[in-house]
C-alpha cells in the first residue's frame, strides 16, 4: 500500500529543511581529526536530526529487514504526530535491507520521497551471485531512486544534505539511496563547496597527476570501498611507470549516465540551440588518456557511462575476470594492469 502526499504549506517543508541543513552544517570534521566511515557519519547526522531542537522538523526513521523479507519500516507514527498533516518534514531513513522487495515494501510505507541509507553490507551477506547483483542494477534501471554508492564521510554529509536541499528545498519528489560501508576512511580535507556540489552530481577530482613528466596518461574512476583501491592504483601506476593517473571519485554512475543521455537527447531535438554538455562530459574534458571506470557493483553499473566517453574506455565490476590470473579483480595491483592494458590496446 502506497499513500500520495501533498503538503499544505510548501513554505513550511522549506523552512524545516532549512533548519535541518543549519543543524548538520557545523557536523563537519576538522582536518586531521581520525574521520568517520560513511554510515557512521550518517548515524552522526541522524542523531542530530532526532535531538529536541529539531523533533518537529525532520521525522527519522530505523527500518530492518532480512532474508528479503519485507522491511516494516516502524513509519506510521509519522502520520499522526502533531503537524503530521499541515506541512511535509524531511525523511531519513537508516535501513539494513537486502533485497529488492525489502525496499519496495519500505518504499511503500513512507511518502513520496526520502533519504533511504543502506548498510552496505547488508546487500552481500550471503547472498548467491544473482541476488548479490539484484538490488544495485534494479536501482540503476528504476528513475524513482537516485543511487550512491560512498566512499567516505566527507561524500555521505555532502550527498545528504544534497539530498535534503534538492527534494525539500527545490521541490523535487524521488528518492535518494545512498549506500554506506562502515569501514574507516583516512582523514583528509573536509570538501570545499564546489567539491562537494559536484559530488552531488555524481563525479569529483580526488587526486590529480603528479607534477613531472609522464609517459602516459590515464583516468581512473571509482565508487564506494573501490575508490581507495584507485588512489592506491594511480601511486602504484606513478612509481612503477611514470604513467599519470587522475583519480575521481564517482559516488553515482547511474546519475551521471542519465544526466548525459538527457543532455544528448537535448542536442538532437533542439539542434540549433546551444548544447549544454553533461557532468560527466564536463569533468572528462579537463584532462585526457583513457578511462577506467570501476564499481563494487556488477560491471553494468560503470559501464552506464561508456556511452558518453570519447576514446578508450573500460569498466571493472566485482564480476569482472582479472587480468592476473588469482587477482582481485578490484585491487589496486589489478586496477593498475588494466590501466596499462587499456594504454597498450590504445598503442599508448
Amino acid at each position: 500500500m502506497s499513500f500520495s502526499f501533498v503538503s499544505n504549506d510548501d513554505a513550511a517543508t522549506r523552512r524545516a529543511a532549512a533548519s535541518c541543513l543549519a543543524a548538520l552544517s557545523p557536523c563537519g570534521k576538522p582536518a586531521g581529526q581520525a574521520s568517520l566511515s560513511p554510515w557512521q557519519t550518517i548515524e552522526a547526522s541522524a542523531r542530530v536530526l532526532e535531538a529536541d531542537a529539531l523533533a518537529d522538523r525532520a521525522w527519522v526513521v530505523r527500518s530492518r529487514a532480512a532474508n528479503g523479507a519485507t522491511a516494516m519500516a516502524s513509519a506510521w507514527p509519522i502520520w499522526f504526530r502533531r503537524n503530521a498533516a499541515r506541512y511535509e518534514r524531511p525523511l531519513v531513513c537508516l535501513c539494513r535491507i537486502p533485497s529488492v522487495a525489502g525496499l519496495q515494501g519500505l518504499a511503500a510505507q513512507l511518502r513520496q520521497r526520502g533519504v533511504l541509507c543502506n548498510e552496505a553490507t547488508a546487500w552481500r551477506e550471503g547472498a548467491i551471485p544473482e541476488r548479490h547483483a539484484e538490488l544495485p542494477l534494479w536501482l540503476a534501471d528504476n528513475l524513482d531512486y537516485v543511487p550512491y554508492d560512498l566512499a567516505c564521510a566527507d561524500e555521505a554529509r555532502a550527498v545528504l544534505e544534497g539530498a535534503l536541499k534538492d527534494m525539500y528545498g527545490h521541490g523535487t519528489r524521488r528518492f535518494y539511496y545512498l549506500s554506506a560501508h562502515d569501514l574507516p576512511t583516512r582523514a583528509g580535507t573536509i570538501m570545499d563547496p564546489a567539491m562537494a556540489s559536484d559530488a552531488v552530481r555524481g563525479m569529483y577530482l580526488a587526486r590529480a597527476i603528479p607534477a613531472g613528466a609522464a609517459i602516459a596518461r590515464v583516468r581512473l574512476l571509482a565508487a564506494g570501498t573501490v575508490l581507495h583501491a584507485g588512489l592506491r592504483a594511480a601511486r602504484l601506476l606513478w612509481r612503477g611507470w611514470r604513467i599519470g593517473a587522475e583519480v575521481w571519485s564517482c559516488p553515482s554512475y547511474t546519475r551521471l549516465a542519465r544526466e548525459a543521455r538527457q543532455a544528448s537527447w537535448r542536442a538532437l531535438l533542439h539542434p540549433d540551440e546551444p548544447a549544454e554538455a553533461s557532468h560527466l562530459v564536463r569533468c572528462l574534458a579537463r584532462g585526457r588518456g583513457p578511462v577506467i571506470a570501476a564499481t563494487a557493483y556488477p560491471r553494468r553499473i560503470a559501464e552506464q557511462i561508456g556511452a558518453h566517453v570519447s576514446g578508450p574506455f573500460m569498466a571493472v565490476g566485482d564480476d569482472s575476470m582479472a587480468i592476473a590470473p588469482r587477482d582481485d579483480p578490484l585491487s589496486s595491483r589489478a586496477l593498475a594492469l588494466a590501466a596499462i592494458k587499456v594504454l597498450q590496446e590504445a598503442g599508448r
